[in-house]
């Protein structure tokens, strides 16, 4: 990689919204091919670039700004394909799931035998664990997020996200056409966001997407229906005794009638397991006290169930790379609302 990618990748995970630009065009034609292939690999995860003229000029613009926990991006560019193999993914385990979205140009994804040709606002979503090729066909704007898998996973099924990998969703009518105007807006916008908003604005848009991609999504078996909203009844019983460390999975089994064995089937079908699930839950729910209630530390690791403050802190340091007092100082100083720790 060149000096500047990791810098880029820094700042990538940086949580203050604030938007870095990458241009080509300030380099020397023999180095701008060599300085955008190592930038993407540094945002996005390790891939192979393309171009279907390589020696002729190139031009290329990225803009990144973190909102939480997601990576938006703006890209502008002339043709090229970027292409990720299994060699890559062996040697950069990223699980990460990538929105593509063509706002000008086209272009054409692939993955899992999926191809789909995308253009006016259309999007598609890219798993990182599987190879796949997105083919800049024409000059284009593109729109990219990078979510992390976890929070993809928490609002749709495993077997949902498997069977819409590289297909295109419309973003011109219906719930695509929201999700679509929304990512632009927050891909093109320079106004900055606090970290409370970023993280508020963040979960709002995974959750409009996942409701686009179950409209949108062929209609499951009715097995597989009924195994959903039975997660669900389950998922809804856990967050009601969230606050209780002892409430077991043979509880909720008793008060919903199904065995402790269906339960487990049923998350481990979604790619999880009831304790991790629920674990996931709580430091989501102490995150949003801290930026949202005055309540102290201590109280809100007992709101969400941890045993004492000691085991809430180390839990959440180790999700968030902050203390919660941290945490909350840094969204107080990013402009958040004064709150005690």
């Amino acid at each position: 990689m060149t000096e500047s990618a990791p810098m880029v990748d820094s700042v990538c995970t940086d949580d203050s919204g604030k938007q870095v630009v990458l241009s080509t065009r300030g380099l020397a034609s023999t180095e701008r091919r060599v300085r955008w292939a190592d930038t993407l690999e540094a945002t996005y995860c390790e891939m192979d670039v393309d171009w279907p003229d390589k020696k002729g000029p190139f031009e290329a613009d990225l803009a990144v700004r973190s909102l939480g926990e997601l990576t938006v991006s703006l890209v502008r560019a002339d043709p090229h394909a970027v292409v990720r193999t299994p060699a890559m993914i062996r040697s950069d385990p990223s699980d990460d799931y990538l929105l593509c979205l063509i706002r000008r140009g086209s272009a054409v994804l692939r993955q899992n035998g999926r191809e789909s040709v995308l253009e006016h606002g259309a999007f598609a979503i890219l798993d990182a664990t599987t190879p796949f090729v997105v083919d800049g066909t024409t000059s284009f704007e593109q729109v990219v997020v990078r979510s992390p898998r976890e929070l993809l996973a928490t609002r749709l099924p495993s077997h949902t996200m498997d069977h819409i990998t590289g297909s295109g969703f419309s973003g011109q009518a219906g719930m695509g056409r929201i999700v679509s105007r929304l990512l632009v807006e927050l891909a093109t916008t320079a106004e900055p966001l606090s970290l409370r908003s970023s993280l508020s604005v963040a979960g709002s848009a995974l959750d409009l997407l996942a409701t686009a991609i179950g409209e949108s999504a062929p209609p499951t078996r009715s097995t597989r229906r009924v195994h959903a909203q039975d997660l669900r009844s389950v998922q809804r019983a856990m967050e009601r005794h969230l606050h209780d460390p002892d409430h077991t999975t043979a509880e909720i089994s008793a008060e919903l009638g199904m065995s402790v064995r269906y339960i487990h089937k049923l998350f481990s079908t979604a790619g999880t397991t009831p304790r991790a699930w629920l674990y996931e839950l709580r430091l989501e729910q102490a995150r949003n006290q801290l930026l949202t209630t005055d309540l102290t530390v201590a109280e809100i690791s007992e709101h969400v169930g941890f045993r004492d403050v000691s085991h809430f802190s180390r839990a959440f340091r180790r999700r968030f790379d902050r203390s919660p007092a941290q945490f909350r100082r840094d969204a107080v100083h990013d402009g958040g609302p004064s709150l005690r720790s």
